[in-house]
C-alpha cells in the first residue's frame, strides 16, 4: 500500500483514497435514488407547499377552483395582506349569510389519497359559524372527507360528506381560540385518519367510504370569515402504504 514504511505503517494516503471512494459512492447512491425511486424517497414523496402568493392581492388565489363562484374581483375567496401570517399573505374567505352550501377553494394541480395535509387557519368572526377546515379526497363538491375546526363549539371534527350531506365520524372538544392562528393537520392512510391541532394529537378515526385519491380544498361555511396560510401536503411513500 502506498505510504508503507519499515518499522511502521503510514495509512494516511490509503485513508484519503478510501475517503474519496466513499464520497464517490455516496454521490452515486444519491443519483441512483433519484433515478430509481423504489430504492429511496422519490420527488413525489416530498412536501409541496402551496404558494398562495401567486395570486394578486385583492384577487382570487391562483390554481384554485373557487365555490361559490364570483363575477367580481373582490369575491368570497381573496388573497389579502396579513402581517400575522407567516409570509405576510393569506387567503381569506368572506362568509355569506344567505349561502346554504359550504364555500370551497379546490386546489387543482394535485390529487392525493394517502399523505399528510397541514394548514394554518384564523377565524376572525362569524355568528352562525366560526372556523374552517380542509377537505381531502374530494371527488366532487358534494363528496369528500372534511377535517374542521369549530371555534364556536370548541370542537375538532372529521366528517364524511356524501351527496352534499355531512355525517360526523369523530368529534373531540378542544381549546380553539378565536382571533388566533391554529395549525390543523391530518394524516390520511387508507381508512385511518390521524388529526392533530397545533402539533398535538387530537384523535384517530377510521372510515373506508372514499378509498380513491381526490383533491384538497380549503373549506368554510355560513358567515364565518376565515383566513388560511402555510398550506402544505406530503404524499406517503409507497412503502408506507398498506396493501
Amino acid at each position: 500500500m502506498a505510504g508503507a514504511r519499515r518499522g511502521g505503517l503510514n495509512v494516511s494516503v490509503g485513508y484519503e483514497f478510501v475517503s474519496r471512494r466513499a464520497r464517490s459512492f455516496a454521490v452515486l447512491l444519491a443519483v441512483v435514488c433519484v433515478m430509481c425511486p423504489q430504492l429511496g424517497i422519490s420527488a413525489s414523496d416530498t412536501a409541496t407547499t402551496i404558494d398562495i402568493g401567486k395570486g394578486e392581492i385583492g384577487g382570487p388565489p391562483a390554481e384554485f377552483e373557487l365555490l361559490p363562484r364570483s363575477e367580481v374581483k373582490q369575491g368570497p375567496w381573496t388573497v389579502v395582506r396579513d402581517a400575522t401570517a407567516k409570509t405576510g399573505i393569506a387567503v381569506q374567505q368572506v362568509g355569506v349569510k344567505s349561502a346554504e352550501d359550504p364555500a370551497l377553494a379546490i386546489y387543482t394541480p394535485a390529487s392525493l389519497k394517502n399523505g399528510e395535509i397541514s394548514l394554518r387557519l384564523h377565524a376572525t368572526t362569524g355568528t352562525s359559524s366560526q372556523g374552517g377546515g380542509v377537505a381531502v379526497r374530494l371527488r366532487s363538491p358534494q363528496d369528500y372527507y372534511l377535517v374542521q375546526l369549530d371555534a364556536l363549539r370548541d370542537r375538532v371534527l372529521l366528517s364524511l360528506v356524501r351527496n352534499g350531506v355531512s355525517e360526523e365520524i369523530e368529534g373531540v372538544d378542544a381549546d380553539i381560540a378565536s382571533l388566533a392562528w391554529h395549525t390543523l393537520t391530518v394524516l390520511a392512510k387508507d381508512d385511518e385518519f390521524v388529526v392533530s391541532l397545533d402539533g398535538a394529537w387530537v384523535f384517530t378515526a377510521f372510515d373506508k367510504t372514499l378509498s380513491q385519491a381526490g383533491r384538497i380544498a380549503l373549506w368554510t361555511e355560513g358567515d364565518s370569515i376565515t383566513r388560511f396560510d402555510s398550506i402544505a401536503f406530503t404524499p406517503l411513500p409507497e412503502s408506507e402504504e398498506r396493501h
